[in-house]
């Protein structure tokens, strides 16, 4: 009975992910805020048919992420750019990196490095950052 009870408890403990906790995830080294300098490996600003990138956050902790992304808009909008937020948790395995929203809607993937992040977004889209 008692094996039996450290074995839940440790496939308990193991299916606990808690972000940054993961064991060969980054820890908290991958804490810090990251600029984005491309956009699909181009530099600020980027322009789409309907829109322009013109500048982003990346705020990572302990405790999840967010972004800040100022866009501005070929037709309506503000004149200087809407600011577009989101957030959300992480897991990291490795250098592989997946960024999800809370509402669960939005799934980046990447990678990280000591100085950078580089993610792809549900739309494909290669966005760059850098610490």
């Amino acid at each position: 009975m008692r094996a039996r009870l450290l074995v839940l408890a440790v496939l308990a403990l193991a299916a606990c992910d808690n972000s940054s906790d993961t064991g060969t995830g980054p820890g908290s080294s991958l804490n810090g805020t990251y600029e984005l300098k491309t956009v699909d490996n181009k530099t600020l600003p980027v322009a789409f048919a309907d829109s322009s990138l013109m500048s982003g956050r990346l705020t990572m902790t302990d405790s999840g992420w967010s972004q800040i992304s100022v866009v501005l808009y070929a037709a309506g909008g503000s004149p200087g750019g809407d600011t577009l937020q989101l957030a959300g948790f992480w897991a990291a395995n490795g250098s592989n990196l997946t960024l999800y929203d809370f509402g669960n809607t939005t799934t980046y993937t990447g990678t990280y490095t000591s100085t950078g992040i580089t993610l792809t977004t549900k739309t494909a889209t290669l966005l760059g950052y850098s610490k």
